[in-house]
């Protein structure tokens, strides 16, 4: 072998070496990844449990967009959405799902541009005592709810059912039900009346700000005789405990 061949070898070597070495840097990058994204998403979902506002429980799974690793170093999560299946709020069990943007790494600060849907099913929505004294129960009909109470007309103690519209108030802190249509359903009293003084178009209003973060917001409601979906939105949402689980009012 002469002296002249043993460098060319070596420098044959060097692209090989070099796949190789980029190679085995970019399976290192993709179980990082895997490992990162994993850990991640179960951290936040973890933190999103432990901050729910008093009164709402449940399990929630997150998953972070895009590549982890860059977003890590960068020091924000780009886009994270959040979910859940098994949501309890005020005895309500309810499904939501939120995204988020800019989410600090570090758990401090806001995240922004918070968009989420919350989805209600038909047999979730029973007792409306809690909210208003005119109505005692109530259920989900196509684009709207049926409230049903008790009250006196002419002297005769009556049963009613009304169809209400449903409409999120103008400053996103509470829905308004304001009752339509109305029968009679102790239907033994051969009373015939389409509306019912204090009842028929006397708006109920409900608070749903004091379920919810405070910078939280109601936007628009979707409601079959199946389920409701109900819009939620807010600029920024802080990441600390104590500001997920401070909750508005309607005052």
């Amino acid at each position: 072998m002469s002296a002249a061949t043993e460098p060319t070898r070596k420098r044959r070597r060097w692209p090989v070496v070099l796949v190789v070495v980029v190679l085995v840097l970019a399976a290192l990058v993709v179980v990082a990844e895997l490992v990162l994204r994993s850990v991640v998403d179960r951290i936040i979902a973890d933190q999103v449990e432990q901050s729910l506002p008093e009164g709402a429980t449940g399990e929630v799974t997150a998953h972070a967009d895009g590549i982890v690793v860059p977003q890590l170093l960068a020091g924000t999560l780009d886009r994270v959405d959040i979910s859940s299946e098994r949501l309890t709020v005020d005895g309500v069990p309810l499904a939501a799902d939120v995204t988020v943007h800019d989410v600090p790494v570090d758990g401090k600060g806001d995240v922004h541009d918070v968009d989420g849907h919350v989805t209600l099913a038909a047999s979730s929505l029973k007792d409306l005592a809690k909210y208003s004294p005119l109505f005692d129960r109530m259920r989900l009909v196509d684009g709207g709810v049926e409230l049903s109470g008790s009250t006196a007309v002419l002297g005769y103690d009556i049963t009613y059912a009304a169809t209400g519209r449903v409409v999120a108030q103008a400053d996103g802190r509470g829905v308004t039900i304001t009752p339509r249509s109305v029968r009679i359903t102790n239907s033994a009293l051969g009373l015939g009346v389409d509306s019912i003084p204090g009842v028929t178009n006397v708006p109920v209003e409900v608070c749903t700000a004091r379920f919810l973060p405070e910078q939280l917001r109601v936007r628009s409601l979707d409601i079959s005789a199946q389920h409701a979906t109900v819009r939620v939105t807010a600029d920024t949402l802080p990441l600390t405990e104590q500001g997920l689980r401070t909750v508005g009012t309607c005052d």
